[in-house]
């Protein structure tokens, strides 16, 4: 009984016809670590299924899937929380079956192309906050300079924000300043 097979991830009750519904919870991360998960007994496949049915239903952040290929997937937004998700299957949902895990995905979506000009906008759950940033190519000249002085900016990133200081060895604090009027011009 119960609305347990029929509400998934969210829902509105209420005993007023024209009652809008309200809006799911907003999470602030998406599922970024997914594993491909099976039992090891492929008779208990109907069980996992199940298990991971009742998981994608009590967590919000998580998200199950069969892909194509057949394969049952499960993302999750880190590695602590895969794991906690992985702990309540074998420990809640399905106890008893034994399963074969892969070893944890992280898809990486991110590309510096030529011509790859262009903003990203983000916004907080709550929507009180925006964060925008635009993305462009470095000018020839610049990445030159930049170029020709990477042991500088490796020595500098070795030293930490003490680099910025006053403390800087001679030769390292005319490196930088060679390179910043290099930037500049």
């Amino acid at each position: 009984g119960g609305l347990g097979g029929l509400v998934r991830k969210c829902g509105t009750l209420s005993n007023l016809p024209g009652c809008p519904p309200f809006d799911p919870m907003a999470l602030e991360g998406a599922p970024i670590v997914q594993v491909a998960i099976e039992p090891a007994d492929l008779t208990a496949l109907p069980s996992l299924e199940h298990a991971l049915r009742r998981l994608d239903m009590s967590d919000p952040a998580v998200e199950t899937g069969c892909l194509p290929t057949g394969e049952h997937v499960l993302k999750c937004c880190g590695e602590v929380h895969l794991e906690r998700c992985l702990h309540d299957i074998t420990t809640t949902f399905a106890p008893g079956i034994q399963l074969h895990i892969s070893p944890p995905l992280v898809p990486y979506r991110e590309t510096a192309a030529p011509g790859g000009d262009g903003a990203a906008c983000a916004s907080t759950a709550t929507r009180h906050a925006r964060l925008t940033v635009r993305a462009a190519s470095l000018p020839p000249a610049a990445a030159a300079v930049l170029r020709a002085h990477a042991g500088v900016l490796y020595d500098a990133a070795q030293r930490g924000r003490s680099w910025l200081a006053s403390r800087l060895p001679p030769p390292l604090a005319s490196a930088i300043s060679e390179l910043q009027a290099g930037l500049a011009g």
